[in-house]
Order: structure tokens, then C-alpha cells, then sequence
């Protein structure tokens, strides 16, 4: 029994569905080197992504684009397939467990559970261009499909025959801009550019934590913007951006307009002859505009608290009755602020430590050629040497115009933090200055009852002693045919009122 060896690896299989058969049967061992063998095979297979495994890179192999598929692709009319299900360049998880099947449209598609209001890709106009293929030396391509895309020839006058998925394998620094992917063409697109399947759920369920993640052969950054129609009644709220930069280019993936990419190609159209644009340096730029965006609506914020804390402690009356609504509004908006800058500079914090951990990798690789060319002495230039050079320089200059984000980023989260406590700062002036105006107008309240109080006071005993005089019964003075009595009462009268008052006055009650 010791020598029944069960790999489970070499024994995997495809079957039709594209499902894995395990074969338990026992490897014949033919000695115990044999088994050493095995065990170290399976000691290995261990580091390999349990769940969504990679099959190693070959050397003649794109390190973006799964040419294979793509061609697949161009010439399929329907959907995506293999053009060899043998073939070890595909990974061993199949989408399907994270993509709904076309041909299954009663099961809806799954959203995020945990973040915003999701948009549904198949509430957008299907007629305007959802794809756009940009390079900063062939112009953009604008087109309404995944596939009429790379069906499109190149913009160029010299490479008129050359098809844009030709020009994806044979050139860099290219940008694809894809706007609500339907579930077929996120299919095709995560197997043509070989993205994970983690990758492609994060992006079709519309995740709204922002991240950075690092795969095989390409970086994940989820960064979040917001809408910018200020007549919208979704003015403000969060939508997110997906960044998937590769080595030799960059994808980008929304689901509902936003003036970034255009923005970021108008630089890139106004810079190209002065800097090199990479991919890298095109992940920098979105990120860059994104931030920037927050600043006009940052400054209009600082405004509008500035006024409030100004105004909260001089009008009166009713001039303060629109005082709340606007410190709500601008807390409001001050919330939605702290909200979405928030985790942006973990995100950028993430992105520095990668370049300076790639700068450091590329580095340590060129001191061993460096060595190993002092030992061989060889007579080959610095760029055969060191081909990686230029990588580090654009590594090092990102990481620059990063920390120049970053500071933005910490800067403005400052200024939304001291917004903030502006604002309840005013909104307490504000509370403290209604309840001072409710207490006025109790004290007004409080002196009249007691005037009113005190001429009741002064008016009870002569009421009881006219109603004395008045009685049907025999008083004083009512034999007298003279009216003596009627003005020694009258007078008597007058003089408690005249006491009566000047007491009063005394004693603070008038």
C-alpha cells in the first residue's frame, strides 16, 4: 500500500463539458526514486493556485494576449471557443462558474451585494460606441461592439491592412476603453487577455471596494469616481472604474459615462512628443484625473462653509430659516466627500510599494547580468546588458507623479475633514442661537403675565368693593340724599390704585 503512489495532477483530464475527471487508479511505481520523484512533483504543484491555476508562460507566448483565442475570436461568429482544448496555455477553472451563460437568460445577473446601486448593462443604448481602441502613436478607434472592434483596420495610412487585434499583438502601450460589457463579450475579453475569473467577477458584480491587486501578467486597481451631472438626481453618487494595466497595454471597464478617458486622451494627444506613454504612465493619468476631479466641487464646498460660518451668527428672524436646509446640504456633500477619498490613498499607497518592489526586482536582475557579464567579458552595450533600464527610469518617474496624487489625496481629505468640523461647529452656533431667541421670547412672554398678572392684582379688591356697596341689603351712606359717600369710595379707590402702582414699580413688577 506504501507503494501506490496517487498523483492527482498528472491524471486530470477535460471531458466534453469542459469539466475535470479525476483518475484515482494507483501509478505503477518502478522504484523508490521513482516515488521521490512523485513526491516532490506534488510538493511543487502545491504553490499553484488551488482554486484558478495558472499554466506556466512560455517563452514564444504572448505576455498579454492569448493569440489562439483572439484569432478564434475574429473568425467566430457567435461566441468564443478554443481552438485547441488541449492546450495547456488555458487555465484549468472555466468562467462559466462566475459568468452567467448566455443561454441561460433566466438567471439574472448577480451584483454586488455590499456597495452602491448597480447599473444594468442592458439599460444602455446598444447604438453608441461602448469601445474605444487608443494609441498615442495610431489615434482612437470608436466602435459599438467587442468584435466589430478588432475587425476595424488601423487608423494609420501605412497599416491600413492591419486590423486593430493585429495591432494589439504587435504593439504596446495601447488602451482599449470599454463602456458595460455585456456577459458575452466580458467572456470573451477575460480569455482573450487572460484575466482572472475573480478579476472578471469583481468587475461584472460591479465591486465597489477600491483595491489594487496583483496577478500573473497583469495589476487590478478598482477606483472609484462620481457622477458628474449636477441636474441628476444621482448627482454625486459613486461610480466605479476598473483598471487592468498589462505589460504592454491597458483596459478599462465603467458602466455609465464619465469625462476621464476623453480627458486623459486630449493629454496624452497634447504630451505624446514630450513624454513616453506607457502603460503605466496611462493607469497614472486616470488616476490622476479622477482626483482631480474632486477639487472644483472641493473648492465650491470650501465656499459654501465659509458663508455658512459666517452668516449662521448674524441673521435673524427670517433669514434663518434656509440657514439649516444649506448646512445640511453641504454636510451632506461634505459626507459623500470623506466617503469616496477615503480609501484613495491606501489605493495609491498599494500602487507605490508595487513600482518601487518592481524597481528593486528589475535592479537586482541587472546586477546579476552586470555580473554575469564581468565574468564572461562579454563586449556587449549597456541597453544588451541591462535591457530592463528604461523600465526601472519609468517605474521610478510613476512612482513620482503617484506620490504627487497622494499628497492631493491627504491634502484634500484635510481640507473635507476641517469642512466638517466647520460645519458642526455651525450647526451647533446655529441650535445655540435659536434656543438663546427661544428664551428671549419666553422672557417677553414670562413679563407680560406678570403685568397682566399684577393688574389683576390691583383689580380684585375694588371689584369686591363695589360688589360690597352694591348688595341688596342695607350699607352705608344709602340714607344720604348726597353723593359724599359715592366720592369718598371713588377716591378711596384711586388712592390703592396710585399705592398699588407705585408699589409695583418698587418692587420690579411694572
Amino acid at each position: 500500500m506504501e507503494d501506490e503512489i496517487y498523483d492527482a495532477r498528472p491524471f486530470m483530464a477535460r471531458t466534453i463539458t469542459n469539466d475535470y475527471v479525476l483518475n484515482m487508479e494507483p501509478e505503477p511505481t518502478l522504484s523508490r526514486f521513482n516515488s521521490m520523484d512523485n513526491k516532490q512533483q506534488r510538493e511543487e504543484s502545491t504553490e499553484v493556485d488551488v482554486c484558478y491555476p495558472y499554466e506556466p508562460q512560455l517563452l514564444d507566448q504572448h505576455p498579454t494576449i492569448e493569440v489562439d483565442v483572439l484569432n478564434a475570436y475574429t473568425k467566430k461568429d457567435d461566441e468564443v471557443v478554443d481552438p485547441d482544448t488541449g492546450s495547456e496555455h488555458q487555465m484549468t477553472a472555466r468562467l462559466n462558474d462566475l459568468l452567467e451563460n448566455s443561454e441561460k437568460p433566466s438567471i439574472p445577473r448577480r451584483y454586488s451585494r455590499y456597495g452602491e446601486i448597480v447599473k444594468d448593462p442592458g439599460e444602455l443604448n446598444k447604438n453608441i460606441d461602448r469601445y474605444t481602441f487608443y494609441s498615442a502613436d495610431l489615434g482612437s478607434l470608436k466602435t459599438r461592439s467587442f468584435k466589430e472592434l478588432l475587425e476595424m483596420n488601423s487608423p494609420e495610412k501605412d497599416q491600413v491592412d492591419k486590423t486593430v487585434a493585429d495591432l494589439l499583438i504587435e504593439t504596446s502601450s495601447w488602451w482599449i476603453d470599454i463602456l458595460a460589457p455585456t456577459n458575452d463579450e466580458m467572456r470573451a475579453i477575460s480569455k482573450i487577455f487572460r484575466i482572472h475569473p475573480l478579476t472578471t467577477e469583481d468587475i461584472q458584480a460591479q465591486e465597489s471596494r477600491e483595491k489594487c491587486e496583483i496577478f500573473q501578467n497583469y495589476m487590478f486597481i478598482s477606483f472609484r469616481s462620481f457622477n458628474h451631472d449636477y441636474h441628476s438626481q444621482e448627482y454625486l453618487d459613486a461610480v466605479s472604474f476598473y483598471i487592468v494595466v498589462f505589460k504592454d497595454g491597458v483596459l478599462t471597464f465603467r458602466f455609465q459615462d464619465l469625462p476621464h478617458p476623453h480627458n486623459v486622451r486630449r493629454r496624452i494627444h497634447q504630451l505624446k512628443d514630450f513624454i513616453r506613454v506607457t502603460p503605466e504612465w496611462i493607469n497614472y493619468a486616470l488616476i490622476d484625473n479622477i482626483t482631480d476631479s474632486f477639487a472644483p466641487l472641493i473648492q465650491h464646498t470650501e465656499l459654501e462653509v465659509d458663508s455658512i460660518d459666517d452668516l449662521v451668527l448674524v441673521l435673524n428672524g427670517s433669514e434663518q430659516n434656509d440657514m439649516l436646509r444649506r448646512i445640511g446640504s453641504c454636510r451632506k456633500t461634505v459626507m459623500q466627500l470623506l466617503r469616496l477619498l477615503g480609501p484613495k490613498a491606501d489605493v495609491v499607497k498599494s500602487l507605490i510599494k508595487r513600482y518601487e518592489d518592481k524597481a528593486k526586482e528589475t535592479q537586482y536582475n541587472n546586477m546579476l547580468l552586470r555580473e554575469s557579464h564581468s565574468t564572461t567579458n562579454g563586449n556587449g552595450s549597456l541597453n544588451d546588458i541591462y535591457p530592463e533600464q528604461d523600465e526601472v527610469k519609468v517605474h521610478h518617474e510613476v512612482t513620482l507623479y503617484l506620490g504627487d496624487i497622494q499628497d492631493h489625496i491627504l491634502t484634500m481629505l484635510q481640507n473635507v475633514s476641517h469642512y466638517d468640523l466647520i460645519l458642526g461647529r455651525a450647526h451647533r452656533n446655529y441650535l445655540g442661537q435659536i434656543s438663546i431667541e427661544l428664551s428671549q421670547a419666553g422672557n417677553t412672554t414670562n413679563g407680560v403675565i406678570n403685568r397682566l398678572t399684577f393688574f389683576a392684582t390691583i383689580v380684585v379688591p375694588l371689584n369686591l368693593v363695589g360688589s360690597l356697596f352694591g348688595m341688596n341689603v342695607h350699607v352705608p351712606g344709602q340714607d344720604q340724599n348726597d353723593l359724599v359717600w359715592f366720592f369718598w369710595i371713588v377716591m378711596g379707590m384711586v388712592l390703592y390704585v396710585v399705592a398699588m402702582v407705585a408699589i409695583g414699580k418698587r418692587t420690579g413688577f411694572l
